[in-house]
């Protein structure tokens, strides 16, 4: 007569020794939790409410007065950091919101731009007649390249944290391509250079511009910024990607951050982001 077979447990292997659950993971525990998806931006990050929330429970656990005096600094450095991510995600989010509200304005002033570009370009290097160009005609175009460039370089630079400024009015075409609208003019911005008096009489935002496009021609000057950006726009990407020379610097930061907030609560400012 056979010897009866063992019973095997339903979904268990025959082979195999069942796990103890008593037994610890020899994995080691380094206290790192992968967070949700609704709980992480678009770098990876936490999330501001996830950072908000750890913000309160580390200050609730601050708040007692038998809190050992390790865990109480250990827990106070913690809080620094914790601050410091929710400042980093409150600025990632402003550049966020400020990258979709000021796309179209900006996009439209680039190809402006751009389109000046070339034509004082083809003025000053075209056939015979722009060769033989009167000296003051000439360097009056050269001026213009140079202001547009300039101009170009502030859009391209200008910080998603503060309120962009528009370079041209609303008078101005808000379609590039269309031939009906009046021709395309430069705004006289930079030159004529205007004088002590109407610096004066500009309002908030004119003034801010002003200063911020002196502070690009500067940077231009010294070779952080690129010469000619309109050759270097990174193509099948995001418009207005810089790459290369001037990578990663932005206008009108730090010294400039309480001008910003002033023109930001200025009831007069106009964007142009009507265009």
């Amino acid at each position: 007569m056979p010897a009866d077979k063992k019973i095997v447990k339903k979904g268990a292997h025959p082979y195999r020794k069942p796990r103890d659950p008593a037994a610890q993971s020899d994995r080691p525990d380094n206290g790192h939790k992968v967070l949700p998806t609704e709980a992480r931006d678009a770098a990876g990050l936490p999330g501001m409410s996830k950072l908000k929330g750890s913000i309160r429970q580390t200050k609730r656990l601050l708040a007692k007065d038998n809190l050992d005096p390790g865990l109480r600094v250990n827990t106070q450095r913690r809080l620094a950091s914790l601050e410091a991510d929710l400042a980093a995600a409150e600025r990632r989010e402003l550049e966020k919101k400020n990258g979709a509200k000021y796309h179209k304005v900006k996009f439209f002033e680039r190809q402006k731009l751009l389109r000046l570009i070339k034509r004082f370009e083809k003025k000053l290097t075209g056939g015979e007649e722009e060769k033989q160009l009167k000296e003051r005609k000439r360097k009056r175009l050269e001026e213009e390249l140079l202001d547009t460039r300039v101009m170009l370089n502030y859009i391209l630079h200008f910080p998603n944290t503060q309120k962009y400024i528009a370079i041209f009015p609303s008078a101005q075409p808000s379609k590039p391509d269309d031939e009906s609208e009046p021709k395309l003019t430069l705004p006289p911005l930079l030159h004529p250079v205007p004088s002590p008096s109407d610096i004066e009489s500009l309002d908030k935002p004119a003034r801010r511009r002003y200063d911020l496009l002196l502070e690009t021609a500067k940077l231009m000057e010294e070779g952080k910024l690129k010469s000619e950006p309109e050759k270097d726009l990174k193509k099948g990407q995001q418009d207005g990607v810089v790459v290369g020379l001037g990578a990663g610097v932005e206008i009108g930061v730090g010294k400039g951050e309480v001008a910003a907030k002033e023109v930001e609560e200025d009831d007069f400012f106009e964007s142009g982001d009507d265009e």
